[in-house]
């Protein structure tokens, strides 16, 4: 084709076109997503676990709404407690999560994730209990129980009420998710779970009891992350 006044304008400014869309695909793209959904208020965030609100009758009661420290705690005393790091609505889409912390004795697996109390005869460690691996239903500290699975007796465990999977907080493992990330929990025992209750792992700051939240990936299933 024969380079007429015409064509070169034509090829000239769809050059130029070109060159500035793509220069400004990114920016101009970026300016056609929405804006992240933001329900938390960041400023009544905490990354402090506080005993759980209106849970009568348990011998936390008094203690609702205040920062967990270790010496609340006997050995083998658990306490439901609400954690909501700013973090969490990024990661898992919620405001805040319930978990339950617990004075145990002490073992080797805990000391990388817990607390260390009672002059290292103890260890204070938190367990995800809003939601079972299962099916999402709500794990529960028992004292003791009659296995509906195996008809053994138990004391000390995590049981899920709704299919009877049952979790060992002092025995702490290495699993893999269902996504195949590795994640470590209280093993699972028996029942249905795909694998064992994931752990928040805890630090001390000030005498209070704080959730880690390097670790959150640990918790992403059940609609989570």
């Amino acid at each position: 084709m024969p380079v007429t006044r015409r064509n070169f304008l034509k090829g000239a400014l769809a050059l130029a076109g070109s060159g500035m869309g793509g220069a400004l695909s990114v920016p101009a793209l970026m300016t056609l997503l929405p804006p992240p959904v933001v329900r938390c208020n960041s400023d009544e965030a905490y990354d402090t676990l506080l005993f759980k609100e209106r849970e009568p009758g348990t011998w936390y009661e008094p203690l609702a709404g205040k920062v967990a420290r270790k010496e609340d705690f006997a050995l083998n005393q658990a306490a439901m407690v609400t954690w909501a790091p700013k973090e969490l609505e990024q990661e898992l889409g919620t405001c805040e999560i319930v978990l339950t912390l617990i004075k145990l004795p002490a073992e080797e697996a805990m000391i990388e994730w817990g607390i260390s109390d009672d002059g290292g005869n103890a260890v204070m460690m938190a367990y995800h209990t809003y939601k079972c691996p299962h099916l999402c239903c709500k794990p529960v500290f028992m004292k003791e129980g009659l296995s509906s699975l195996s008809g053994g007796t138990y004391e000390n465990m995590f049981l899920c009420p709704c299919h009877l999977s049952r979790f060992d907080p002092l025995s702490i493992v290495e699993a893999t998710d269902e996504l195949g990330r590795k994640v470590m929990v209280a093993e699972l025992v028996e029942g249905p779970a795909p694998y064992g209750l994931p752990i928040v792992p805890i630090i001390e700051r000030d005498g209070e009891l704080i959730g880690r939240t390097d670790k959150l990936e640990w918790l992403k299933y059940c609609g989570q992350g």
